[in-house]
């Protein structure tokens, strides 16, 4: 697994927005582990901020990740539910040990 490309990203609820944002994003965890490349896809939610969001991913590549991210259905999710989010974020990290 050492050279799998980990991404961690961020999402961030408009104000007042945070329960509808969390439901739209569980609806990506059971697709995102469906798709070509797919190795982990977690999300998590802030201890101190209902509303801020973190995806923990692994991917075979980034081939693999550009699928994820111009799926029909992250685009459909984008137009649906990007109105419900403020910020985000996407680092990518290559293991090191």
């Amino acid at each position: 697994m050492s050279n799998k490309l980990v991404v961690v990203a961020t999402v961030t609820a408009q104000p007042g927005k945070e329960v509808e944002l969390r439901a739209a994003l569980q609806t990506l965890v059971p697709v995102a582990k469906t798709e070509k490349g797919f190795v982990q896809y977690d999300l998590h939610v802030s201890n101190e901020n209902a509303g801020e969001f973190l995806f923990y991913e692994i991917w075979d590549d980034e081939a693999a990740l550009q699928l994820h991210s111009s799926s029909d259905f992250s685009k459909a999710f984008g137009e649906k539910y990007g109105h419900l989010i403020k910020a985000s974020t996407l680092t990518k990290y290559t293991r090191v040990s």
